[in-house]
């Protein structure tokens, strides 16, 4: 039987309560199938270590340097970019109304979750993108399902109608190249492997920037046992990000 949600959730729930995720505003989506398997495009995700080398426009938005833990007990790996950087992009905050009831610095923040297994969130102080994985009957191939939401009253008031929907319509392309960008590199990363495995190379991880590669893997071996995480064997991260937040 599966553990109970509150359990497999953990601290998460806290973490987004001043989100008001109930009433969000669908605004689009793309259907992708990705020539890699569902774990790799996790891996991916969590990575923000390859934003600078595979997606130039986001790497002014949200800058490696600016990335931090906010990670606890539960069944996720989550990271935030703090403070966002407004670039001239569709991203910018002062291009929307944010969540109401944010604390001070999540209206400067982008939050970042894998749900685990197969559940990807992006939390803008103004929107959600979520990345949904299925494997397929074909080893090595995947569907993806890329989602936007929109924060409740994220139109502007000065905006007419049809000014508010060209802006989301520019988000949407945004957040699309952002993933576009992400299946090339899984591809070339899935048959990068393959060439790896057969040579007999193996990496290594960067503490700094890997742990959460290395939390989502220890996930999936401990999922494979039908067990939770063991938090016992995780590093000891940052809580810089969490304590600002109740301050």
């Amino acid at each position: 039987n599966p553990p109970p949600l509150s359990d497999y959730l953990g601290d998460l729930p806290e973490k987004l309560k001043r989100y008001d995720l109930d009433n969000m505003e669908f605004s689009g989506k793309k259907a992708y199938t990705i020539k890699g398997d569902w774990k790799l495009i996790a891996e991916n995700f969590v990575d923000f270590y390859h934003i600078n080398a595979v997606h130039p426009e986001l790497s002014r938005f949200s800058r490696v340097d600016d990335h931090q833990p906010y990670q606890g007990k539960g069944q996720y790996v989550g990271f935030v970019t703090n403070p966002l950087t407004n670039s001239g992009g569709p991203g910018d905050l002062h291009n929307f109304n944010l969540f109401k009831g944010l604390a001070p610095i999540e209206k400067s923040s982008a939050l970042f979750f894998q749900l685990f297994p197969n559940v990807s969130v992006t939390i803008y102080p103004h929107s959600v993108y979520t990345l949904m994985t299925f494997p397929t009957s074909t080893p090595g191939v995947t569907k993806e399902s890329l989602a936007l939401l929109m924060a409740p009253g994220a139109r502007k008031e000065e905006d007419t109608e049809e000014e508010y929907k060209a802006k989301c319509e520019k988000l949407l392309a945004f957040v699309v190249n952002i993933n576009d960008e992400d299946v090339e590199a899984i591809e070339n990363l899935q048959q990068g492997l393959h060439n790896a495995r057969e040579q007999g190379m193996h990496g290594e991880f960067l503490p700094k920037y890997d742990w959460p590669v290395h939390r989502f893997q220890n996930m999936v071996l401990d999922g494979i046992q039908g067990k939770l995480v063991n938090e016992d064997i995780m590093p000891v991260l940052s809580k810089r990000f969490e304590k600002k937040v109740v301050e």
